[in-house]
């Protein structure tokens, strides 16, 4: 199969899951039992009859489900997600100043997640049943078990408070100015300014929530890479490898590791796209201005084109991770190649 009419088929199969996506968010954000104006509304206008006449019709409450529905879609369509009940402000403006610190924390966190993840489940796999595979199992196990906000509350009681190896929590200390906004990414703007020392502060901030929510998703990571390696170094070319003479570090760098890592690849993916989605507790936590910290507080306020907006943004942050790995099964793997 060509790579151009494999590329068509994956994007024909999201354009129907995008608009799925748009019609399960709306549903779900009008099938909430709250009241968006006694939520918004000071207590004295809820009184006058007026007054609550127009914020329905000023935020399309009084319409019918489908023609709000119909008019929500066209504006996306446009790339109007609507304006926050609460700030006023455009949603797509409002994510736009969050979705970049999550973006940057969550590839911190994936990267440490890949080496780690990665580089124990390869351990695991090729000293099986031993002493390192042992640790590494309780470590995956503990990784996966144990509640991100108790990771992140221990590493900073003890990295922070105790040691002094980090600093605290945020995103730049206070006698910074956050660089001149270009993709709203703290590292990559201040190196294009040419502030060098927010940089340094920036990355610094970056490493314990990185760290955090990078042993979070390495347990679930080395746990599929064993797997995955240990079913393929058991398969008759690995043996026919190992009879030709070729190298154990050949055999398995160069040979089982490239056709173990499809599993890998996809748990990768679903790993980076939960962590894109917004780690409300990390974020609240280390007071870090993310997407979930948003999505949290739309929630309390019954800020519906927000929770619809930031829905549909997370939803199709699954949806491009996916398409992306999608993509890399097509090298990966020479079966969809060939087929």
């Amino acid at each position: 199969m060509s790579f151009q009419l494999y590329l068509l088929r994956r994007i024909l199969f999201v354009i129907p899951v995008c608009l799925g996506i748009t019609l399960f968010a709306f549903v779900i954000a009008n099938a909430v039992p709250a009241d968006p104006i006694t939520a918004n509304l000071p207590q004295s206008a809820l009184n006058n009859e007026e007054i609550i006449a127009a914020f329905r019709a000023r935020w399309g409450l009084d319409q019918p489900p489908h023609i709000q529905y119909l008019t929500y879609l066209g504006n996306l369509l446009q790339g109007d997600l609507g304006t926050s009940i609460k700030t006023r402000n455009p949603v797509a403006e409002d994510i736009g100043k969050f979705l970049p610190a999550t973006i940057e924390l969550a590839t911190v966190g994936i990267v440490f997640g890949i080496v780690f993840g990665v580089a124990f489940g390869v351990i695991s796999a090729i000293w099986r049943n031993t002493l390192a595979d042992y640790l590494v199992r309780i470590l995956s196990l503990l990784g996966v078990s144990f509640p991100v906000f108790v990771l992140a509350l221990v590493g900073l009681t003890v990295l922070h408070a105790q040691w002094r190896w980090v600093p605290g929590p945020g995103r730049l200390g206070v006698l910074l100015d956050d660089p001149p906004f270009v993709t709203g990414l703290f590292l990559i703007d201040s190196l294009l300014a040419g502030e060098y020392e927010t940089f340094r502060d920036a990355l610094s901030r970056l490493i314990l929530p990185g760290l955090v929510l990078g042993l979070y998703v390495s347990g679930i990571i080395a746990r599929i890479t064993r797997s995955s390696l240990l079913n393929v170094l058991g398969l008759d070319y690995m043996r026919t490898a190992r009879a030709k003479g070729l190298r154990e570090r050949v055999t398995i760098w160069g040979h089982a590791l490239p056709n173990a890592l499809i599993p890998v690849v996809t748990v990768i993916g679903l790993s980076y796209s939960n962590l894109l989605s917004g780690a409300v507790l990390t974020e609240s936590i280390f007071a870090w201005p993310g997407i979930g910290r948003y999505m949290f507080r739309a929630s309390t306020s019954q800020d519906f084109p927000a929770i619809m907006g930031g829905s549909i943004v997370i939803a199709l942050i699954y949806v491009g991770v996916n398409f992306v790995v999608d993509i890399l099964y097509y090298f990966i793997d020479p079966r969809i190649r060939l087929a």
